[in-house]
């Protein structure tokens, strides 16, 4: 009895938990064998990743659970195929999912996923096109922790479906299962289509036509580097110093812009620009532009304003205020970046009505100036769905960041935990397999990526091409779909890497975004990521990215 009574309490406190609608950028299907099976093999998947379920309690249960990830637009719908070869006969749990998040500590994200026109070769799926219902439920399908949604409750209402009259929803919270009959050794293929379920009062980016002055200025920056390391660390920091001589090269070497990073909230005396500051950075822009080199202007690392939006919203303003004024009769070969890498509570609504302040400010001196803005998570592609722009400003160009595969491009990073990872060459899989050094032994996920580097072969390793090319095609759709440009505005490579995997990487990288027409900046020009080696002076990319 005290059994029973504890199970109806906890299914009490599960219906009555409070959840808080949230707009996912990715999708989780789960393949779960029966105790004492063997793990399914040779799993693939269209786009995304596969790994253990590496929060499960023990070795055992982690193996027999494969989380399968993939990213999703609100926007449109993502098809997706999943293969794999089981070892047992007899069945597997086929669990659609989505993504875990917290709204605040204790309270969940409920980011609904929608799926229809599942199909499925070398086992039985019932029912995959959700046309069949038993009750408000999709016939042959189970909602185990949670009740299911009637039609006429979010996120049904307005949704449309790839193809039929019905489609199906879940997420972290409410699973929908189905046992699928297996045979060992019989390859499995489903296909599927999916997308993110929009939360009611969503407000979403609209799309504009036409060619743009963004587009113009995009066009103008086809390959630059960022002079990094030097004006965002605080006065007396760790920065280095960058000289005329640094310009005059990076001219010479046949880069057509700079980025240059500057932690503003350092630069502020007596509430103006800090006239020595000034003094410094400005024959150094000027120059710049004399070599004929684009300059973009951002604020980098003011990381207070991203856990504190609104605290910080006034002091974010009021710099841009000083920054666009003292700017405001340079050449149009300046363009402004409004922050770099949005992120933490700097998300959705926060960051639209902090952007969207910002351009109204820059705009009162600035009206026909390109300003570079980037979506939240880090400058990520996975956030651009929650990017909300002006509509009537068409002279805002889009900047995104990819460090992708993050292993390689940041082994031996202290800043990132990484400083013991070292070894990691591009492309994978290596010569030799590559241990998790053991201060990372704790990181599962990074040891499913180890395992997967180590083990896949070369057209599906994390480590390859293929991790960029996805986050660039990403980008693309996005800039179609709604008509803005985007820019490459960092990526590059840790020195700790071999410098001809470096060099393969850098190549690859942008050979991607030439091949997609986007505008890329390498970080950086000779600092722990440096392209330039200025003890010897040499460059060490050139090839790379300059070359065929």
């Amino acid at each position: 009895m005290r059994t029973i009574a504890f199970l109806l309490l906890l299914t009490s406190a599960i219906f009555a938990e409070e959840t808080v609608p949230h707009l996912p950028s990715s999708a989780r299907l789960f393949l779960r064998v029966p105790d004492g099976s063997p793990p399914i093999k040779s799993v693939r998947v269209s786009q995304g990743e596969a790994v253990p379920g590496y929060w499960e309690p023990t070795p055992e249960k982690r193996e027999r659970l494969t989380d399968i990830r993939f990213p999703i637009h609100w926007w449109r719908w993502t098809e997706v195929s999943v293969s794999f070869i089981p070892t047992h006969t007899g069945t597997l749990e086929l669990d659609l999912n989505g993504p875990w998040g917290e709204a605040r500590p204790g309270v969940l994200q409920q980011q609904e996923v929608l799926w229809d026109d599942l199909t499925a070769t070398g086992t039985t799926l019932e029912n995959g096109g959700f046309e069949e219902h038993k009750g408000p439920q999709p016939a042959g399908w189970e909602s185990p922790w949670r009740p299911y949604p009637d039609s006429t409750a979010w996120p049904f209402p307005g949704a449309e479906p790839f193809q039929g009259k019905h489609l199906a929803a879940s997420w972290h919270g409410r699973p929908l299962t189905q046992s699928l009959p297996v045979k060992a050794g019989e390859p499995v293929t489903l296909h599927l289509h999916v997308r993110a379920a929009v939360p009611v009062g969503h407000v979403g980016l609209k799309p504009i036509t036409g060619d743009t002055p963004a587009h113009a200025t995009a066009a103008q920056l086809r390959r630059g580097v960022n002079l990094g390391n030097n004006w965002e660390s605080p006065p007396g920091g760790w920065g280095i110093k960058y000289e005329l001589q640094d310009l005059d090269q990076i001219a010479a070497e046949g880069f057509d812009h700079i980025r240059v990073p500057v932690a503003w909230q350092h630069r502020m005396k007596d509430g103006k620009i800090d006239p020595a500051f000034l003094a410094e950075i400005e024959p150094m822009l000027r120059h710049a532009i004399s070599k004929h080199l684009r300059v973009i202007l951002n604020w980098q690392h003011f990381d207070d304003l991203c856990r504190d939006p609104e605290g910080r919203r006034g002091e974010f303003l009021k710099g841009w205020t000083l920054i666009s004024d003292h700017f405001k009769d340079w050449p149009a070969s300046l363009s402004f970046e409004l922050l770099n890498e949005p992120n933490s509570k700097l998300d959705g609504p926060a960051l639209a009505s902090v952007f969207g302040d910002a351009i109204q400010v820059i705009r009162r001196t600035n009206p026909k100036r390109t300003i570079l803005v980037s979506p939240a998570q880090w400058a990520t592609t996975s956030a651009l769905d929650r990017l909300v722009l002006p509509e009537s400003d068409r002279n805002l160009l889009v900047s995104l960041h990819c460090y992708d595969p993050f292993e390689f491009t940041h082994q031996g990073a202290n800043w990132v935990g990484l400083t013991d990872l070292k070894g990691i060459t591009y492309p994978g899989p290596p010569a030799r397999p590559v241990s998790l050094p053991a201060s990372l032994k704790e990181s599962l996920e990074r040891a499913a990526w180890i395992e997967a580097y180590n083990t896949s072969p070369a057209a599906e390793n994390p480590c390859s091409a293929k991790a960029v090319e996805r986050i660039l095609d990403d980008a693309i759709a996005w800039s179609k779909f709604f008509g803005r440009p985007v820019h490459l505005g960092e990526f590059g490579s840790h020195h700790v890497a071999d410098l001809e995997s470096r060099r393969r990487y850098s190549r690859d990288v942008r050979v991607a975004a030439q091949n997609r027409n986007i505008p890329w900046t390498l970080w950086d020009w000779k600092a722990a990521f440096g392209y330039w080696n200025p003890e010897t002076k040499q460059a060490l990319l050139k090839y790379s990215l300059f070359g065929d």
